[in-house]
């Protein structure tokens, strides 16, 4: 008995140790179609890729190796509530702003990349939106200013 469970836990992780890499490898080429978020940021309009379903939110942006400039990705929870991001597989820098339904931004934090630790927003929010490193600094956004969801839609219904 103990020789036949020996080999069936042999058996167990010999298809783990096959399987598992080409899974990872699966979802990295994985072609994922973000929809768009058009946000009015210090009277400025920017165009995001926007995640507001679960499968979206947990993708993010993982596995890019740059963001252009003005680029970023919003996140739309189910509810206000208390969020945490991590960077868990994404190797860019990034800021995330926590703000609430009404815009008002309540977090403003610096994430670093492949940093396993989750980081939170102080109160309940509905939104995070991630930018470059020191992109809200360098367009003088601050905790307290607003960020306003002006439309949201896929490729096609956002240009």
């Amino acid at each position: 008995m103990m020789r036949k469970s020996s080999f069936l836990m042999m058996m167990v992780l010999l298809g783990l140790w096959v399987f598992l890499p080409l899974s990872a490898q699966e979802l990295i080429s994985q072609d994922v179609q973000f929809k768009r978020a058009v946000l009015l940021i210090n009277g400025q309009k920017f165009q995001v890729e926007y995640a507001d379903t679960w499968e979206l939110r947990a993708r993010g942006l993982m596995y890019r190796t740059e963001l252009c400039q003005q680029c970023g990705m919003l996140f739309k929870f189910d509810r206000e509530r208390l969020i945490s991001m991590w960077m868990k597989n994404t190797f860019i820098p990034l800021d995330v702003a926590f703000f609430k339904k009404n815009g008002e931004i309540v977090d403003i934090k610096q994430m670093q990349p492949l940093d396993l630790t989750s980081v939170p927003s102080s109160k309940p929010v509905l939104y995070a939106l991630e930018m470059n490193e020191g992109w809200f600094a360098a367009n003088g956004v601050k905790e307290g200013n607003s960020i306003e969801v002006l439309e949201t839609g896929t490729i096609e219904e956002i240009q």
